[in-house]
């Protein structure tokens, strides 16, 4: 090689020294493996926060139809029920007929593996639940066994496994199993009539304090003197809490931001109609005294 000959760069080493350091290859390699459990994590999160909504939507729909379905006999409007009442409602319903038949199939399961012993215990925890509940909200003794009956049918609709049931018949033999859970099918063929029957049996006798149909007992001042008297005059003044005001010992069915729907006494049978109920605005109630008695 003479001495005037310029020596050029190779491409080799061109490409070494236009890369990056070894640091930094590390560097990124770390994140590539950090950035999937991160991006897993918030996926998790995120897909945990949209069942809880949907759940909580779920919930607040079913407690909103049952509400109107036994409320619209009052021709109470179908927006006033849109309160967060109507979540505590669906988690009456779906703990029923839902989650109590799971718990009694998850217990039975692990009594023992015999079909037989398994049914029966099953059965007989979901009757002693809906038997227990009633007692609690004081149903007399005839009430107590149709609504336990009823309730324990339902509950079972949701639960029996019916191919398998249909197809032991077929076979002329007689097989009954119960799901971990029922198909979506099955809820969306059973919603309405489940909605229909607690609104008809249950809602009716959980006390209004907790969210359901049963009347609250409350003493009630008006604005205008003698207001109610048309309905209420043999309620008035019982006791008297205040000579300069008239007041009601009513019970309280249902209010809503402008309305209070009231009635003087409770139906011996506990049913109640159109006829019982009187409706006052919210501005012509002074005051309202709640577990007052008459």
């Amino acid at each position: 090689m003479s001495a005037g000959t310029k020596v050029e760069p190779t491409g080799a080493s061109t490409h070494i020294a236009a890369g990056l350091p070894a640091n930094s290859l590390a560097a990124n390699s770390v994140a590539a493996h950090r950035a999937p459990a991160h991006v897993g994590t918030g996926r998790w999160l995120n897909l945990r926060g949209w069942d809880a909504a949907k759940a909580g939507l779920a919930l607040y729909i079913v407690g909103m139809l049952t509400s109107g379905i036994y409320y619209a006999r009052f021709h109470i409007l179908a927006l006033d029920f849109t309160r967060i009442q109507s979540i505590v409602v669906g988690v009456y319903l779906i703990g029923l007929y839902l989650a109590a038949p799971a718990g009694a199939v998850w217990f039975a399961d692990r009594i023992s593996t015999h079909r037989v012993i398994r049914f029966t215990v099953c059965v007989g925890l979901l009757a002693a639940l809906d038997a227990g509940l009633g007692f609690l909200l004081k149903c007399t003794s005839s009430t107590l066994r149709l609504l336990t009956l009823v309730t324990l049918v339902l509950q079972l609709m949701l639960f029996v496994d019916w191919n398998a049931f249909w197809a032991s018949l077929r076979k002329r033999g007689l097989e009954v199993q119960l799901l971990h859970q029922p198909t979506r099918e099955r809820l969306v063929a059973l919603g309405l009539l489940i909605c229909l029957h607690f609104s008809a049996f249950w809602f009716p006798r959980i006390p209004g304090n907790f969210a359901g149909g049963m009347p609250v007992q409350v003493q009630v001042f008006t604005e205008t003197p003698g207001l109610p008297d048309s309905r209420f005059a043999a309620t008035k003044d019982k006791p008297q809490i205040n000579s300069q005001m008239d007041s009601y010992a009513l019970w309280l069915l249902y209010q809503t931001d402008t309305d209070v729907y009231l009635l003087d006494s409770l139906p011996a049978g506990g049913t109640l109609i159109d006829d019982d109920v009187m409706r006052i605005t919210q501005d012509q109630v002074i005051r309202m005294d709640y577990n007052t008695a008459p």
